[in-house]
Formats: C-alpha cells, structure tokens, sequence
C-alpha cells in the first residue's frame, strides 16, 4: 500500500516498493502526511512552566553561519522524555515537565478533532499548555498548581477535568503466531576451514513486514534478538546445535530506522534515529509493552544519510554508538560521529568526529574503539581507525566550512583497505571468548558492497598504530553489516541486508561460522618492518611451495586525501599508479610455520599488498592478499620471532622483480572488472533491468526519479550531453570511456551530478591496470546492440 497516513518516501518504506532504493539527499524527501493536516505546533515546546508561554527553540544551538536551529532533546531542567507504554490496546505517552510526571494518550472524534487525555501528577508549579503555530493567537489551557493527581480530556479549544484513566493493565498480544519451519542449508561459500550455515529467515509473515536485518546480540542462554531497518525488533530461539527448531516471534515495532542493538544484563537497548530505547515486557507475553529512552541526549537530524549506524556496550557500563555524516541541507552538532554514552544514560562525550558513515566495533575486554568509514570526499578508501578521544578523522559533508578549509589535522587510519578491496566497510567485532579455533582473539571486519569477512592485525609496536588486513571468507549472497559471539556454542553470526550498493543478490541474510577440520591459510599475524614483511600461519607450511620466490608478489602505492570523491592510487614519487616492490629472499621459521619476505626497499606507505600463494600442495594454487598500510618502519628480532638467527638476504636475484607476461584485454575479463570493482551498484548492463534510481534531491516524494549511473547498455557510439553544457556529438568511444574511468569528474552526464543522485564515482586511476581499462572498453563496446527480451503476450 501507498500507506494510510504517510507517503512512502523514507529511506526504510520506501524500499518496500524499490528494495534497492535510497532516498534523495538532504530533507526534502521525506515521509510526509497524506491529507491536510489540521493541527500543528510551532518551533517551541508544547508545555511551559510558570505564566509565560515559551515561544521559542530552547535547545542548543549549532554554527551560527550555518543557521543551525537546535537538534535533540529540550534541556532535561525543562522536559524529558520516557517512553511509551503499550495499555491495553493504547499507546500511552509518558515525559516529564520540568519534573513533573505526565502521562497521555491521543484519539480523534469527528467533532472535536484531535483529543489528549493527560494526566499530571501533583505539581507546585503553574503548567501551561500551548496549541497551534503562534502562541499568542492559538489555543492554551493553563494546569494551576495541585497535591492531587488530576486527569483532563483537551482539545483545541477547550480543557475537561475527567476521572482518571490511567490502568496498568498490560499490552495485548498482537503478534501471536510464532514463525517456525524456516530452512538452514549450507552456504555455497563453505569451505573446509570454515564452515557456514546460511538461516532462512522469515519474510512471509502474517504482518507482511520486510525483514533487512541491521543489528543484533544475543541473550546470555543463546536466543537472539535482531532489529530489522523496517523498525522492527524479534526474539529468536534455536540457534544452537544442528539448527532445526528455531523460532522466530516478534517482538517490538515501529521504531525509526534501527541500526544496532545490544543486550546487557539480558536487557535489550536498540539505537534509532530516537535515540537507545531500552525496551521491557512488563506483562510476560512475550511482546515489549515499554518502550522505555535510555538517551536520547545526542541530536539528531532528519537528514536522510544521518543514520543511527551502530551501538556497542562498553566493559563497565555505557554504551558507543556512530552516526552517519553525509550531510545535503542542514549540519547537525552530532553529525558523522562516534559517542560515548555514560552508564546511566544521563551524559554523553563525543569521541571522535569527521567521520563519513562510521561503523563501529568494541572490545569487551579493554574497551578499545575501533571504526571503518566510507570511501568518498577526503575518504580516499576504506579506512579501519582506532578512536582516540577528541580526534578528527577528515570528512567535510557536502555542506563544507569556508573555502574547503579544514578545521584541524586528519588522523590517518591504522589501516587503509583499497576500494577494490572493500568498498563498504561495516561493523568490527571481536572474536573474545569465542570457539573459533585459529580466529579466536582476532578483530574481524566486515565488509558490505562486497560481502566479505576481515581479519584486522593491528601492529601497535610504534609510536603509530599500524596494521593489515586479509580475507576469511567471501561471497556472502547478501551485504554484511553486524557480528556476534555466540555464549554457548562460541561460533561467529553475522547478519545484514541489501537496501543500496551491494553486489549481492538477496535482500537480507543470516550466516553462522564454525571451524571446519581444514587449515584456514588467513595469516595469524602480518607484521612489517625496516627489512620486509612476516607471514605466521596458524599450522606447519610446505617448504617446497612457502620458499619458492616466485610464489609471492608485493607492490604499493598511496592516496590522496582531498575533497575529491576517493582517490586513484599513487606511486611513492606521487606519479599515477601502483609500483612493484622486488622481494629478495624467502625466509622460513625453525617451526615451518612463519614466513619473513626479505625486500630492501621497504617504505612507509599507505597500500602495501603482499600477494602469496597459499603455502600448501595444490592442482590450481589459490592466491591471497594481505594489505598493509606503514606508517613507521620497525626493527624486527627474526631471532625471537622463532627463525634460525635474525640474518635476511636483502640481495636482489636476477629476475627478481620482474613484471608478469602482458595479459591480452578481453570481454571476459571486462564482465570480471564489472563484479569484482563495484561497476554494478551503480550501472546496469541487462536490458530488462530496472536501474538503481533515487528521487531527484530537492523536489521531495514528487521529483523525478534519476538513476545512480548510466546504463551501458546501448552506452557505445550514443551521444552525451553533459552537465556544463557541452555535448560529446562524435558518440561515446574509448577516448571518453578511458577518461571517465580515470577522471570521472572531468565530464557529467547531464541528469548525473551528485547533487541530484548523491553519489559520486570515484577515480580508477592507477587502480585498474591498461588491460583491465581496455577489457571493460571491450565490455561496454559488446553491450552495443542487446536488446530487451520481447514481452510475452498475456
């Protein structure tokens, strides 16, 4: 449905119609109300104290160039809000007025419109209640001090005293019927070393409700809770053993946007654009019927992009949470941020800011925060920080300060994760008193447009944290946003969703990690240092294939940090590209399972990737990656790391270094480019297809629909106009191809401009190598001619 009292042009209910739908930038394509509405405040609390009606926005203000009118709760001295109560088949409104105790509920009468019936506690201050946008010509009824509880019906025009209303009485169930017989298969993706069950979960429901996971955590005796971005919460039993009784209730709903959840002391919290709501069934019908705000003390905007991005509890009490930065109208105080929550709710500490969409992870056991972020402006990849209190990590939205400029140094990540590697960090989380065999300890991290699961080595020998990162595990068939420990079992969950820019196929997903019997070659530790890189594997490798030189290929390169969208990647000398780095020696340990790669030319560097086959017998050798990033080049004691002695061969052999025989540019290897790098988010090449589309930015639910990206389909030898006018009247050819891979924002097709579509591409210069350019040239050129598939006749 359309909907019976909103437009469906949020984020969360608009997808019900496009699942893979974004709303417009900014604050104007918004939910909005259907019909006219016939009651409305203005800018000023509703209640005041005392004999004057407060007529204006008491809350803290932001910038004053930027005009920003105050966003977040009222002073607490002057209001505080509690929650809402489920009584009964009412929804009860419970706040406070300068510590005044109020409770209300809202119905409607044909005559008298809009009705509150509120009852106030005893109170030895006058209240007045105002109506309507001016408080001088509207409506206001004034509550004179008492030492009696009193209860009132109000409308507009006119105040009752009636007797009380208020009961106790529980909610009633609504949601009765439990959901059971979903399937659990194995995923395609298991292997050996790891194996993964792959849940079904229940998207045919009585309630016809979406169900895109976007966080949760588990109750101390192994039953889940889980918040889907729709604003629903359900309880989950079963996941356990061999997986085949689960059950899945639900819970709680209508909450906005929700994006984490955690359980404390089997208490669930879940953080919305409201702020965390702790939530409780008084009543034990297995249904939340107090939605309790623990803190909603952080302000928070309408902005599409300002996303309640992850919440985790603090060893000792307290909560971290993140939220979005990307900002197109109005700046928030509290926009692209990670916060630290007190125990009690009751104070807040902004930790760290300049943070794009920040995901978080926290250690249970040290309390160290860690965060990724999103590559685009002054995000030149995909960065994995560890938050330092009061630091500054880069980003300017899209409403920047004067002249670009920035407001202080950038903190630089412990580790950079390449875009074509992972264009969409998400959640951390640490494998802490897990069973995960060799991965117990570790920091995972996931990754969302290609759905892959991390390692994350953070070397914190220097005066600068540094660190790596390899694959587990990948091709998930859906985005992966959050992770969990299981407390009974140990294994890893992890769950997430497809709402924007994944190539995964299916809406949302469900996984559960084992240690399988195989031998995970992920390395156990990557270290660098002065004289070449460590590789420690977690069992014995094969000699004959971990010492062949010719196994392993290391090269690197560097970005630039500006306000440009991502960066291309740089050699050392900041010439476009990436440069090889010749490794002189392999080295083994005295218990065969550490490898030190020899390379004399070690250099501090934002990319250094180590290529390696995987060091075990094979037909087909399979290849890994670990990235680094050096900040600081650090002796290493080979001696003490369990080797002979701590002598390397530095000496470079002849051959060594040398490039690999020229690959021929092919269709095939196009289609590869085309998944691999994230092209498909954003373009189709499938007639039938229908593009990934965003309401134009400023013309709210009735602008045109845009898509992200041009299609290629038809896109070779078609003629283009552009953003400035200009018009390509030759067609498209490998001239312009080439230049937009490598210079995107040289030439805007007309209808393409971040403003409208809020996304901008990033450059590939120096990331696609000649044959890869020339392959997806190859590519978009073979897409020319195809045709929809004709309509079948009805």
């Amino acid at each position: 449905d359309e909907g019976e009292y909103l437009t469906m042009t949020g984020m969360a209910p608009g997808s019900y119609r496009l699942p893979e739908k974004k709303a417009g930038a900014g604050q104007k394509s918004l939910p909005k109300p259907i019909g006219e509405p016939v009651l409305a405040n203005g800018l000023f609390p509703g209640w005041s104290v005392g004999e004057t009606i407060v007529e204006t926005d008491p809350r803290e203000r932001g910038t004053a160039e930027e005009g920003e009118v105050g966003l977040g709760p009222i002073p607490i001295d002057q209001g505080k809000w509690k929650g809402l109560r489920m009584v009964g088949d009412t929804v009860r409104l419970e706040y406070e007025i300068a510590g005044t105790a109020i409770a209300e509920t809202v119905s409607a009468t044909p005559e008298d419109g809009p009705v509150r019936t509120i009852t106030i506690s005893p109170h030895d201050q006058p209240l007045a209640l105002s109506y309507g946008s001016d408080p001088d010509h509207d409506f206001r009824h004034d509550f004179p001090p008492t030492d009696k509880e009193t209860t009132w019906r109000v409308t507009a025009e006119k105040k009752e005293a009636i007797s009380s209303a208020r009961t106790e009485a529980g909610a009633v169930t609504r949601w009765s019927e439990p959901i059971t017989g979903l399937e659990t298969t194995e995923s395609p993706n298991s292997t050996p070393a790891l194996l993964i069950d792959k849940l079904g979960i229940p998207d045919a429901n009585p309630w016809k409700r979406n169900v895109r996971l976007s966080g949760f955590d588990f109750f101390s005796d192994g039953r889940a809770a889980f918040c889907t971005f729709d604003g629903d919460l359900w309880i989950v039993e079963g996941l356990g053993g061999d997986l085949d009784q689960i059950t899945w209730r639900r819970f709680a709903s209508g909450l906005n946007e929700p994006m984490g959840l955690e359980i404390v002391d089997d208490h669930v919290y879940v953080f919305d654009r409201g702020g965390i709501w702790r939530l409780h069934d008084t009543s034990g019908n297995g249904e939340a019927d107090f939605y309790e705000m623990f803190c909603n003390l952080v302000p928070q905007t309408a902005e599409t992009r300002e996303f309640a991005m992850d919440l985790y509890a603090k060893p000792g009490g307290g909560f971290v949470i993140s939220k979005g930065g990307q900002v197109a109208s109005t700046r928030g105080q509290a926009n692209g941020t990670v916060v630290s929550i007190a125990a009690d709710g009751k104070s807040y500490e902004i930790l760290a800011t300049g943070m794009r969409q920040p995901y978080i992870g926290v250690d249970p056991k040290t309390g160290l925060v860690t965060s990724s972020d999103q590559q685009g402006n002054w995000k030149p990849a995909t960065p994995i920080y560890v938050i330092e209190p009061g630091k500054y990590y880069g980003f300017l939205d899209a409403v920047p300060s004067k002249d670009g400029e920035q407001p202080g140094p950038i903190t630089d990540p412990a580790v950079w994760i390449p875009h074509f590697v992972n264009q969409s960090g998400a959640s951390q989380v640490w494998l802490r008193d897990a069973k995960m065999g060799v991965l117990n300890d570790s920091l995972i991290h996931l990754g969302f447009n290609r759905p892959e699961v991390f390692k994350v080595y953070l070397d914190e020998r220097g005066r600068k944290r540094q660190g790596a990162v390899s694959l587990v595990a990948g091709n998930f068939s859906t985005g992966l946003l959050k992770g969990r420990v299981h407390p009974v079992d140990g294994s890893l969950w992890i769950c997430g969703m497809k709402i924007w820019g994944t190539i995964a196929q299916e809406i949302s997903g469900l996984y559960r990690l084992r240690p399988g019997d195989g031998p995970l070659w992920a390395p156990e530790q990557v270290l660098s240092s002065d004289r070449g890189v460590l590789l420690r594997f977690s069992q014995p490798v094969d000699p004959s294939v971990a010492a062949d030189l010719a196994g392993y290929s290391v090269d690197r390169w560097n970005y630039k940090q500006t306000a440009a969208y991502g960066s291309g990647n740089y050699k050392l000398d900041g010439e476009p590209g990436q440069e090889t780095v010749p490794v002189a020696s392999v080295t083994l340990s005295k218990d065969k399972r550490s490898v030190f790669l020899g390379i004399p030319d070690m250099q501090p560097v934002h990319s250094l990737r180590v290529s390696f086959r995987e060091p075990a017998p094979a037909e087909i050798p399979v290849v890994r990656h670990a990235f680094l990033t050096i900040h600081e080049l650090l002796p290493i004691d080979l001696a003490k790391e369990g080797f002979t002695d701590n002598e390397i061969d530095l000496t470079l052999k002849a051959g060594a270094g040398t490039t690999m025989a020229k690959v021929e540019p092919s269709i095939e290897i196009g289609k590869q480019v085309y998944q691999q790098y994230g092209c498909m988010a954003c373009h189709t090449v499938d007639p039938n297809q229908k593009l990934p589309a965003v309401a134009a930015s400023g013309n709210g639910a009735e602008a045109a629909k845009v898509a992200v990206g041009p299609t290629w389909v038809g896109l070779w030898g078609s003629k283009k106009t552009f953003a400035d006018g200009s018009i390509l009247r030759e067609g498209v050819d490998e001239v312009y191809l080439r230049e937009s891979i490598i210079d995107p924002a040289r030439r805007v097709p007309e209808g393409f401009e971040m403003a409208k579509t809020g996304v901008g591409m990033p450059s590939y210069l120096g990331v696609l190598k000649d044959h890869e350019i020339d392959s997806v040239i190859l590519y978009i050129k073979s897409l020319a001619t195809r045709k929809p598939a004709p309509k079948k006749k009805k």
